[in-house]
């Protein structure tokens, strides 16, 4: 959730070696100067009308990819999911934090293990300022890592690991340092920016490939028109591989009880993202642009080479 976290985000694939020294675009069959895009889409597992949207968006539109809240109670749809499709591009959305004021969950490792990131209720906090106020680390990781081995456990096989809400990206570079760390021990992309990384140390902040930009609507494109941002933001794409954040659902009563007092990424903003990357407008712009989709599994897949 939260797009406005990932704005201007750079992705790095961690482990890339170094003898690597073509563009991705070019280390993936593509000119130097091709556009890559993914289009990505968050939250997975957290209601149905969010999976079923997204699955639907995966068969007949330009979602291509998506990442996966294993807390969340919509879970064993997803996994029910990946085990029918096993091509699934499908990554961990790292969730340490529970938002919505009338839908909350709570860590998937034992709660004895993990008590500082929880509340009263056992409920995850609803911001990340208030898990860092709480956390100790050593919980965080044996809560993160709970996360991808449950959904690993359940038949999903991860492409990447991204972070709900950018928790895992603290001024406390210690939570930097456990995401990466996760990452190359379950062999798949991190996603990271440029000042994120320099939090880690000299030891893991250079990847010797950096993906391009990667976008998302904001706010104030949800007040006046997520359509025409979608499109503008297509047509001035760049040479690159890029990432599009979106958040995929019906505007139903499922979806409005999630969100409900809660207008921002909720129903509404759901329900125009799955309408606009599944639209013959978007298809448009992406074969008149000639902007190419990928996925993480095709990046994920440089890590081996």
């Amino acid at each position: 959730m939260k797009n406005v976290i990932f704005l201007a985000l750079s992705i790095f694939l961690v482990g890339l070696t170094a003898s690597a020294q073509k563009s991705i675009q070019e280390q993936l069959g593509y000119p130097a100067d091709a556009k890559l895009l993914i289009v990505h889409a968050d939250d997975l597992g957290v209601i149905h009308t969010v999976n079923q949207a997204t699955f639907k968006a995966f068969s007949e539109g330009s979602v291509k990819s998506a990442s996966i809240m294993v807390p969340t109670p919509w879970l064993p749809e997803v996994a029910e999911y990946a085990k029918t499709h096993p091509n699934h591009d499908m990554g961990i959305h790292l969730t340490l934090t529970s938002e919505w004021k009338l839908l909350r969950w709570g860590p998937v490792a034992p709660v004895s293990q993990v008590s500082s990131l929880v509340d009263e209720n056992g409920y995850f906090y609803p911001d990340c300022n208030q898990l860092w106020e709480h956390a100790k680390l050593e919980e965080v990781e044996i809560e993160l890592r709970a996360q991808i081995q449950k959904a690993i456990d359940m038949g999903i096989n991860p492409t990447h690991l991204d972070s709900h809400m950018g928790c895992v990206f603290s001024t406390d570079n210690r939570y930097y340092e456990i995401y990466v760390k996760l990452a190359k021990e379950f062999g798949i992309p991190a996603m990271v920016n440029h000042q994120i990384a320099q939090l880690g140390g000299e030891a893991i902040t250079a990847p010797p490939v950096v993906i391009n930009e990667i976008f998302g609507a904001n706010t104030t494109d949800f007040d006046t028109d997520m359509a025409e941002y979608y499109a503008t933001t297509l047509k001035n794409l760049k040479p690159g591989v890029h990432v599009m954040i979106i958040h995929c659902g019906f505007d139903n009563m499922e979806s409005q009880g999630m969100s409900f007092e809660h207008p921002y990424w909720g129903a509404q903003w759901r329900q125009q993202d799955y309408d606009f990357f599944t639209s013959k407008e978007c298809a448009q712009i992406l074969e008149e642009e000639n902007i190419h989709l990928v996925t993480w599994k095709e990046l994920g897949s440089l890590l081996n080479k």
